[in-house]
């Protein structure tokens, strides 16, 4: 195999680091990469609960509870929709 070859499948390689996993390919190639927040997906997740249960609860009880409920659940839905492809 000639270096020509060589040298277009390590290109082809790097194409797919970038494509497939860009933090990895940040890495190796000696770039800085920015720190993701931890745990958006759980907050996500106890902010969209924490809202079916103050619908559920205002329903119940307070009917301010349930608006309190349908603001949390929009948040959590908006978060959920504007999340960062990986």
């Amino acid at each position: 195999m000639n270096p020509r070859d060589e040298r277009r499948q390590l290109r082809g390689i790097e194409r797919w680091f970038e494509r497939n996993d860009p933090v990895l390919a940040a890495t190796l190639a000696g770039q800085a990469v920015a720190a993701r927040p931890v745990r958006r997906g759980a907050a996500r997740a106890c902010l969209a609960l924490l809202g079916v249960c103050s619908v559920v609860l205002g329903a119940m009880t307070q009917l301010p509870l349930v608006f309190a409920g349908v603001v949390a659940l929009m948040v959590a839905a908006c978060l959920h929709v504007t999340r960062h492809a990986r």
